[in-house]
């Protein structure tokens, strides 16, 4: 189980500093640091999809369940996260994105193009030009311009900077949608243990009273019991029937969620999930402050609020920039027809010129101003982002506290107690020495009791990955 607990975080991390690049590498140094820019490559490199999924025999069948002869699929935690890393509709739009955003630098490191401009003028409208009846004369000219406002101010160099913070920003933004993708993919993965063994728990407590139905029966024929009492335990079983079958639709939601999680919609296999809520060594949480400063260093969206601001701060660079005006130096060449129009040699010629914007009106006023408020609030974001990340991971670490409490608190001993206690009282109830109430109630206590253990080991569990996610690395394994 620590195994799976290490590996959510490790392939849930995938560009997050101090996590490994697939489910398969070694742990890294827990200072390690390690950029988010190479995100799609990690994820590209994770481990391939899993087969199919599918239901339970024993459940009404789910979305995309098979038939009940279909075979069945085992799928463990490091499956579904796998299967979610390569399966996911959601990261996969992440990783476009950051496509997007490398392929926008590209276009920003490109040198402007030059122009060409070429023509023939001064050609005869009416008669032709002669000797005699001069004009003109006709010319060719052709001629190359290439702007170098660029260089000399700076503008392509700005242009670049705000792509290549654009790529940072998308990079950690993707990162963050790994981190929630996979922190839900195990969350939705207890749901369905957590819904088998409460199933689980519903099938064994109707067992149970079907045994006492059996008792109360041959009670009644003995004489030993009146039939009301055969009456209240037909009801009890009745309304334990509901109850499994209830818990047998709420494992065939969960799973259904669980197949959305991993970007499956169908499945021509049955779904059977291997994991256990057992809790050999529950862990402690860690302190408050410590997981916040943790977070601020690690979190994904933090590093990307940071980015937002550095990529606001060259944005408005490179609106600066734009004030300045345009500058094309241009070379020509000319040829004059001369011979036939004036009587005089053909001649060639050159020249040379610069094209200048006069940024007297529009230096850019309104898209500086603009610039700089994206800025401003981009540094009011990633304030908010502190804000929102503090409540966070206080309620993460409350949450697992009292998770930790719960699953610390001698359940296993509250229940052989309620197991005790149900046992004697149906013996006694077998003899005439209890009345048929008690049974009930001790039955109805042992099956609480259970179904709270459960509940508290499912918690601890789902705490935990709350907390790891929270923090943004695995800080509890």
């Amino acid at each position: 189980m620590r195994r799976r607990l290490r590996l959510v975080l490790l392939i849930g991390c995938a560009a997050l500093p101090s996590c490994t690049a697939t489910a398969a590498a070694p742990r890294r140094d827990a200072d390690s640091v390690t950029p988010a820019d190479s995100a799609a490559e990690r994820l590209g490199a994770a481990a391939p999809a899993a087969a199919a999924l599918g239901g339970d025999p024993d459940l009404p069948t789910a979305p995309g369940e098979g038939s009940p002869g279909a075979e069945e699929e085992r799928l463990t935690l490091s499956d579904a996260i796998a299967e979610c890393l390569a399966n996911d509709p959601r990261i996969r739009a992440g990783v476009a994105m950051l496509q997007q955003a490398r392929a926008e630098l590209s276009t920003a490191s490109l040198l402007p193009n030059p122009s060409l401009d070429t023509g023939i003028s001064l050609f005869p409208l009416g008669e032709p030009f002669t000797v005699d009846h001069q004009g003109g004369p006709p010319q060719f000219d052709v001629g190359i311009a290439f702007p170098i406002d660029w260089l000399l101010f700076g503008k392509r160099a700005a242009r670049i900077d705000t792509a290549r913070a654009g790529v940072d920003v998308a990079a950690a933004e993707l990162a963050d949608l790994v981190r929630q993708r996979l922190a839900a993919t195990a969350a939705a993965f207890y749901d369905v243990l957590e819904a088998q063994a409460l199933l689980d728990l519903a099938r064994q407590d109707q067992e149970s009273l079907e045994r006492l139905q059996r008792i109360t029966e041959t009670l009644v024929r003995l004489g030993g019991a009146g039939t009301i009492e055969n009456d209240r335990v037909r009801v009890s079983l009745l309304d334990s029937q509901r109850e499994a079958r209830r818990r047998a639709a709420d494992l065939a939601i969960a799973k259904a969620a669980l197949l959305a999680q991993i970007g499956r919609s169908t499945s021509a296999r049955r779904l059977d999930v291997v994991g256990s809520l057992e809790v050999a060594a529950p862990l402690p949480p860690i302190a408050t402050e410590r997981a916040f400063q943790l977070a601020q260093r690690y979190r994904p969206d933090v590093l990307a609020a940071q980015r937002r601001i550095a990529a606001a701060a060259a944005a408005a660079r490179t609106a600066e920039s734009e004030a300045f005006p345009d500058v094309t130096p241009r070379f020509g060449y000319t040829r004059q027809f001369q011979s036939q129009a004036i009587g005089f040699p053909d001649v060639n010629a050159f020249g040379v010129g610069v094209d200048l914007s006069l940024p007297v009106f529009d230096r850019n006023q309104g898209g500086i101003a603009a610039a700089r408020a994206a800025q401003a609030q981009a540094e009011s974001e990633r304030r908010a982002t502190l804000v929102e990340l503090r409540a966070e991971i206080e309620q993460a670490v409350r949450d697992h506290r009292f998770a930790y409490a719960a699953v610390t608190a001698d359940a296993p001993l509250r229940i052989e107690a309620a197991r005790n206690a149900r046992d004697k009282i149906e013996t006694a109830y077998r003899v005439g020495g209890r009345p048929l109430i008690d049974v009930l109630d001790a039955q109805r206590a042992f099956r609480d009791t259970q179904r709270l253990d459960v509940e508290d080991r499912a918690q601890y569990w789902q705490s935990l990955h709350r907390l790891n996610a929270a923090v943004g690395k695995e800080v509890l394994r």
